[in-house]
């Protein structure tokens, strides 16, 4: 761990700090702040040369990317204390201008939005496909990639999501191969994939499938600390400095040293016991799906129940309630009231994540949580025994568990969109109009209408779907929707 070696070796010298941070080593911290990191506040340091620099490394945090690269299996490596949201936008930065055609999935995170806004690309999305039972969405196939590059010949990059918040994967080594036949970069948003390579039954990883540059959340599903990440790039397509130039436009110039430092850490255990952490989660997560289907009224499906997917990260769980008759945001509440905190709530599911930092404990936990939810519900008093089903939902007929999101239809790009005049109108007169906000519900923080979008009668059923099922939006001014802002047509 060339990087925390480094800081280690920097507090042994015990120097005298007249630099920031103005707590000094963290004998100015609030007492409060004392008390939660004393041991770590040492290593709170300015950035200095000693300690190398994130912006034009060196030394020991040069060391430690070059091994995350070699880890990874790429020719660099660039560390994030901006998150992976940066790391999309550097992408995008790094790869297309003002003007230029980026293909996009209709399930693109938000972050891509940024980084078109940034960049004044202009965006063409592929179609998604989409389960209906499960109300999720499946990704993309090479038969859509294909179809749309031959449509765009000047496209000049790709940005897909593989895998997706589900855990479901994409056919991405077919996909790469067609973009690079055209010449076509290939961006990767793999936030939820640091972990691939080194379980036993987990999709291929990007990196290995050809991808050009790839954007892992490394403290999502590792063990990093929450905002760091890792951008991998590899191949002759990308220009290694520009990607460079961007990436020091969007990270702080006073990066976080214990945030480099745990992304250090990440690495090193990866390296030395990964295989062992992710098959024990992957196994974990199998002994869950097994006990959480013997709870009446609860659904989890595996990768054959959902529509022609490629592969699946099984240790994505989703519970469905729907036979329950609760909405996933009515399961929420309850399992709150369990003590269990999920990750995703959509229609009538949750999704929570299985991963190295889990035990056997923590899943007879949750087991134990949904069990209850399940019998408060029906009135299971013993297993087999059902006194009350009256709030149940039969799963006969045709499942409203949410509805996929249309095809945009893009009038402005998103930087002529963000930089428009706006004003307030009344959702109900907003049809017609172009959005002036990129409005979310998050998780996942797909956008739903975006800058420069018309808003359809199908974005306004959409929205009115939502606010039956209790979701709040993100990214407008009028939280109830009640309002929008629009791009002024004077």
């Amino acid at each position: 761990m060339p990087f925390v070696e480094a800081l280690e070796a920097y507090k042994v010298e015990r120097f005298a700090a007249f630099h920031t941070p103005g707590h000094k080593l963290g004998v100015g911290a609030p007492h409060t702040l004392k008390l939660w990191m004393e041991p770590a506040l040492p290593y709170d340091l300015g950035v200095m040369y000693a300690l190398d620099d994130l912006h034009e490394p060196e030394g020991s945090l040069k060391e430690a990317q070059d091994l995350a690269a070699q880890l990874y299996g790429a020719d660099h490596t660039w560390f994030s204390i901006n998150g992976t949201t940066a790391l999309i936008e550097t992408m995008i930065m790094g790869t297309v201008g003002a003007g230029d055609t980026i293909i996009i999935p209709r399930e693109a995170h938000r972050s891509v939005m940024g980084g078109l806004i940034l960049s004044g690309a202009k965006p063409v999305y592929l179609e998604g496909r989409f389960d209906e039972r499960w109300g999720v969405p499946l990704g993309t196939t090479p038969e859509e990639v294909e179809r749309v590059l031959a449509e765009h010949p000047e496209a000049k990059a790709i940005v897909l999501v593989n895998p997706n918040y589900y855990g479901i994967a994409i056919d991405l080594e077919a996909i790469v191969a067609s973009a690079h036949r055209r010449g076509v970069i290939v961006l990767v948003d793999e936030a939820h994939g640091a972990h691939l390579q080194f379980g036993e039954k987990l999709p291929k990883s990007a990196l290995a499938c050809g991808a050009d540059l790839v954007a892992q959340s490394t403290h999502k599903l590792i063990g990093s600390l929450t905002q760091t990440s890792m951008l991998h790039g590899q191949g002759s397509l990308i220009n290694e400095r520009r990607i460079t130039q961007v990436h020091q436009i969007l990270q702080s110039t006073s990066p976080n040293y214990i945030f480099l430092a745990s992304l250090d850490m990440a690495r090193q255990q990866m390296a030395t016991e990964g295989h062992e952490l992710v098959t024990e989660a992957e196994q974990l997560a199998m002994e869950l799906r097994r006990d959480l289907q013997q709870i009446p009224g609860i659904k989890v499906p595996a990768a054959e129940d959902f529509n022609a997917i490629y592969a699946y990260d099984a240790t994505k769980v989703l519970i469905d309630f729907y036979e329950l008759g609760l909405t996933g945001v009515e399961a929420e509440k309850r399992l709150r009231q369990e003590g269990i905190e999920v990750e995703l709530v959509q229609a009538y599911h949750v999704l929570v994540l299985i991963t190295i930092g889990d035990t056997k404990e923590s899943i007879k936990r949750l087991v134990k949580a949904v069990q209850n939810v399940s019998a408060q519900i029906l009135g299971v008093t013993s297993p087999g025994t059902q006194t009350n089903a009256k709030q149940a939902v039969t799963a006969e007929g045709p499942l409203a568990t949410g509805t996929q999101l249309t095809k945009p239809e893009v009038v402005l790009t998103p930087r002529e969109g963000f930089y428009s005049q706006t004003v307030t109108v009344n959702l109900a007169d907003a049809e017609g109009k172009l959005s002036g906000e990129t409005i979310s519900y998050y998780p996942p923080g797909i956008p739903f209408v975006s800058v420069g979008e018309r808003i359809t009668p199908a974005v306004l059923a959409y929205i009115k779907e939502r606010q039956v099922m209790g979701f709040v939006p993100n990214g407008c001014a009028d939280k109830t929707l009640k309002t929008i802002r629009v791009i002024s047509e004077a």
